[in-house]
């Protein structure tokens, strides 16, 4: 993965440089130590660290997934996914990097419930820079059975009032972290292809 302090990614593309699809970046959210690097990780090297490393303001890495489409079409997606540090000194520092992304995976560890709590405020945030954009909920950590303090069901009435999909993910075990990457792509694209429709009209 690579750190950066810039980005001009643009909310959906096709890349010319190679890569014959769609491009589309994507931010993950959420309080420090909840996994977020650990996730991002898994999904692009299928690889997990035990020992903790703080994000220091932010990093991204890319990888490309195949989507069936709604109109049963296979299409090249992909990812630009940028990990915000979730300390609070990066405040505006994550403000301008939520600019222009195209969804949004905020991130809570289920054995602290204070990172329960500020998914709300994650929320919000978000949805005051990208009120249009995709959001997935991720229950993090699930692999720690024993120390878990959040069950399922808060995370399902956070579903439900963020109008968004939740899944119970284990960056550790690798449970469900490529599904929530999928279903952030399959739901940009779905709104990119609607959006083409809708011009072509």
């Amino acid at each position: 993965m690579t750190s950066e302090n810039a980005s001009s990614s643009s909310r959906g593309s096709t890349d010319n440089g190679g890569f014959n699809g769609f491009k589309f970046r994507v931010v993950l959210l959420g309080d420090a130590r909840v996994g977020k690097t650990s996730v991002l990780r898994r999904f692009t090297e299928n690889l997990f660290d035990e020992e903790y490393k703080q994000t220091i303001g932010t990093t991204f890495a890319s990888k490309d997934v195949s989507i069936i489409s709604g109109d049963s079409e296979t299409r090249n997606v992909r990812l630009v996914i940028w990990d915000m540090g979730g300390q609070e000194t990066y405040r505006e520092l994550r403000r301008q990097f939520m600019k222009g992304a195209a969804g949004a995976i905020i991130v809570y560890d289920v054995t602290r419930p204070e990172t329960f709590m500020a998914m709300n405020n994650w929320f919000e945030s978000f949805r005051e820079t990208c009120p249009d954009a995709e959001v997935v909920l991720a229950a993090n950590k699930t692999d720690l059975e024993e120390a878990r303090m959040v069950p399922r069901e808060p995370g399902h009435m956070l579903r439900d009032w963020f109008q968004a999909p939740y899944y119970e993910t284990s960056a550790k075990t690798g449970t469900a972290v490529v599904d929530v990457f999928k279903e952030m792509a399959t739901l940009i694209l779905e709104r990119k292809l609607q959006e083409q429709r809708d011009t072509a009209m």
